[in-house]
């Protein structure tokens, strides 16, 4: 039977200690690059944000949740989920078992980094831990009631975030972005916005009780007060000086700049295009400029047509930003300068971003100034389009207008920032919650230390996390961000704040549930809900697989690694 160094010298075991530091960083940079990108993927598949600005943003926000919120889950990750008592005696199985477990999952989420697919970074730390445990005491040291538990919460937590997203978006859609002007209705909600985004976040960072804060010694009724004062305090900042300013900058910016430009030209006529060689061409409208045509030419996957003689392949995804971009441009022959850049309506060569939402609405207002100037035809093919089904087509896909834009840029940010912090106080456990495990074992000589978990551990991984995040992060964002369907800043903000309220309030009371299912399930209702045709399934269904695979294939890596230690290298020791 192997026994563990005796309770009195550790020293043995030092070894351990060194490499599980070793093992934890690299979990945590695999933890950084895959998970980390479900915060600000949303806002910067949106354009609001560029990639360094979110890598920035969330080294600070995920750097600080760690250290306030991350104590409390490391707890659960750290003991509840086996019976460390079963360990007593034997503190150099424990160990090595806590070893496993991080490779486990450092091995399985860097995998999944490298095929883009965003997987939970709890799924696989509570997998692998069970792999160890199934090698070393078999299923007598797992807690199966709460692994049941926990495994109902993977499945609530995206259904939930889902339902919640959606509604908030529903709403949103239904009085905001269907008015013919946006901006009152949206000026009005905004104090509502960001004050219950700023009382959810500080109820949520005071009810945990962060005690080198002091919030520790508050009552729930002072925690409660303290959140509610500050909300009504941010409500009121937004309305008397944000909404005044934004409502500026809407008016000098978008209706000086683009509706004055577009009406001097007089566009309540249509403008009429020559029918040529049997080609069906449709009239410019104010109301539609030239967002009809183009979308049904898109849904046709006509994108290689629209590309011109430049030799630029058609577009894999036609509901992306740069396909519409890319489409416009095309489309009055203003991208024969190839990608990265264009023709300016005077003549200028300038260059271009084709990935975000500020350059699709270049486009288009490009698109709809030489259209007025009588520059523009929009060819459709030689398909006969009828009226309905063209309608229907529209329908199908919403983009919000510049000035709704403009409304939720910075709550997106915010909001983002707020799911940051979300994800550091929930999953830094993930890659931390062994390794804390290793220390108090190393530090006390037992199995089930009383001491609470070290900051200076969060921190450092914490640390990790942000590393991944900039060397690896951008894989996944391209898919959370991009690749599974369009983001705009107001169903960003949705996604964002739904799937951030939900974590948060788990982490609040212990609970380990998944940031990433959280997060993939909001977007994917509320790109359902905006369109049907907008996510791309196929690549849902290969997230879902991944997901489904990953708390075995984390447990067979562990066990594997378990069984080494276990039956090899610590008998030699």
């Amino acid at each position: 039977m192997l026994t563990a160094a005796s309770q009195t010298d550790m020293s043995g075991v030092l070894w351990l200690l060194v490499l599980g530091f070793v093992i934890a960083f690299i979990l945590a940079f695999s933890v950084g690059a895959n998970d980390v990108a479900n915060s600000f993927g949303t806002a910067v598949g949106s354009g609001v944000v560029t990639m360094r600005q979110a890598c920035i943003l969330a080294t600070i926000f995920e750097t600080v949740g760690a250290i306030l919120l991350g104590a409390k889950v490391s707890e659960t990750i750290r003991s509840g989920i086996i019976d460390v008592h079963m360990y007593n005696g034997s503190e150099a199985v424990l160990m090595a078992g806590s070893i496993s477990a991080m490779f486990g999952s450092a091995v399985w989420q860097l995998v999944a980094s490298f095929l883009k697919l965003p997987i939970s970074g709890t799924h696989c730390i509570v997998g692998a831990t069970i792999g160890f445990s199934m090698v070393a005491r078999g299923h007598q040291g797992v807690k199966w009631l709460e692994l049941l538990r926990i495994v109902a919460s993977w499945f609530l937590s995206p259904l939930l975030s889902g339902i919640m997203s959606a509604i908030l978006f529903y709403f949103i859609r239904k009085f905001i972005l269907n008015k013919e002007d946006p901006v009152p209705n949206g000026l009005r909600a905004l104090p509502v916005f960001y004050a219950v985004t700023m009382g959810i976040n500080l109820f949520s960072i005071m009810f945990t009780g962060a005690p080198m804060l002091g919030f520790d010694r508050l009552p729930w009724w002072g925690t409660l007060l303290i959140s509610l004062g500050c909300a009504l305090l941010t409500a009121l900042v937004v309305w008397f000086i944000v909404c005044p300013r934004l409502k500026k900058k809407i008016k000098g910016k978008y209706l000086h700049n683009v509706m004055f430009g577009i009406l001097k030209f007089g566009l309540s006529a249509g403008i009429a295009v020559p029918d040529l060689n049997g080609s069906q061409f449709h009239t410019v409208h104010k109301d539609s400029g030239i967002y009809k045509d183009l979308l049904h030419k898109l849904h046709l996957a006509k994108v290689g047509e629209c590309m011109g003689e430049t030799g630029d392949k058609p577009i894999r995804r036609n509901n992306s930003y740069t396909s519409y971009t890319m489409a416009i441009y095309g489309i009055h022959g203003s991208l024969k300068d190839g990608e990265g850049s264009r023709t300016g309506l005077d003549g200028e060569k300038r260059r271009s971003r084709y990935d975000s939402y500020n350059s699709y609405f270049t486009a288009v207002t490009d698109g709809e100034v030489a259209a007025a100037d009588g520059g523009l035809t929009v060819e459709m093919g030689d398909e006969t389009v009828r009226r309905d089904s063209l309608e229907e087509e529209t329908d199908e896909l919403e983009i919000d207008k510049p000035e709704v834009a403009t409304l939720f840029q910075f709550l997106q940010i915010l909001t983002a920032c707020f799911g940051s912090f979300a994800h550091g106080g929930n999953d830094v456990s993930n890659a931390i919650g062994p390794l804390v495990a290793l220390w108090l074992i190393y530090e006390s000589a037992s199995v089930a230390p009383s001491a609470p978990t070290p900051i200076w551990l969060l921190l450092y991984g914490g640390v990790g996390i942000c590393t991944g995040l900039w060397i690896w992060g951008r894989r996944v964002i391209q898919t959370m961000g991009k690749d599974l369907t369009p983001i705009t800043p107001s169903s960003g903000f949705s996604i964002e704040l739904a799937s951030a309220v939900t974590v948060v309030v788990a982490s609040n009371i212990g609970l380990p549930v998944s940031t990433t299912h959280c997060k993939v399930g909001s977007v994917v209702s509320v790109g359902w809900l905006r369109s049907r045709k907008a996510v791309d399934w196929h690549l849902f269904r290969n997230i879902f697989i991944a997901w489904f695979v990953t708390v075995p294939i984390s447990g067979l890596i562990s066990a594997a690694i378990m069984a080494l230690f276990y039956y090899v290298i610590l008998p030699l020791t």
